[in-house]
């Protein structure tokens, strides 16, 4: 097998231009909002508080775009893994350029299968709105040089492809275990429901 794995979302330059024009209301909401803001508690003339609402609005969108297209992942083929992470916003705003200027991306790390000596699959609780819980997988790689690469891959295809149980297979076939602590390896070959209704049991056993 020689196909290249990849966990978690992988940003292109589709993908960029598709989250921008998601986006383009919010952008809208931020640059006629601060225009109509000026207008009511400034003495400036219109063309000035024109000029700073389209300010506003390719600042709301150098903001949210890239938050919201890059995100940690990993990829893997035969002899390697390459680990993709960004620390910070400049991190993100750089690599969207770099995307969508065909550039080589940055903050990517890549080790030699050899040298990774076991993968812990675990996950993380979370709270999002309203004060609800949400919850998300962890692949902790642990290396022989006691180094650690941790990633959160985010979105649910991983699952409907089966991409976590390929990604398994191959690195049992490089004599690296496998810790399952929580036995989730096989509810990431069903459903994304299924999953999230396995780990709320499993909180529930935990108490």
């Amino acid at each position: 097998m020689n196909e290249k794995i990849i966990i978690g979302k992988k940003a292109t330059r589709k993908s960029i231009i598709a989250n921008f024009i998601a986006f383009v209301f919010y952008g809208l909401i931020g640059g006629i909002g601060t225009y109509g803001l000026l207008k009511f508690v400034s003495n400036l003339n219109n063309n000035v508080c024109v000029y700073i609402g389209i300010i506003a609005f390719i600042a709301t969108m150098l903001i949210v775009v890239p938050l919201a297209v890059i995100t940690d992942y990993i990829e893997i083929n035969q002899t390697s893994l390459t680990n993709h992470s960004y620390n910070n916003y400049l991190q993100m705003l750089l690599e969207t350029f770099l995307i969508l200027l065909g550039k080589k991306q940055q903050n990517k790390k890549s080790i030699n299968l050899n040298d990774i000596k076991n993968v812990e699959l675990s996950y993380e609780t979370f709270h999002m709105l309203w004060a609800q819980k949400g919850y998300k997988i962890r692949l902790k790689f642990n290396l022989k040089n006691n180094s650690i690469i941790t990633i959160y891959p985010s979105g649910h295809n991983h699952i409907k492809n089966r991409d976590y149980e390929k990604l398994f297979v191959l690195l049992e076939n490089k004599s690296i275990p496998i810790i399952d602590k929580y036995n989730l390896r096989p509810v990431l070959k069903t459903t994304p429901s299924n999953l999230v209704n396995y780990i709320k049991n499993n909180e529930i056993n935990k108490k």
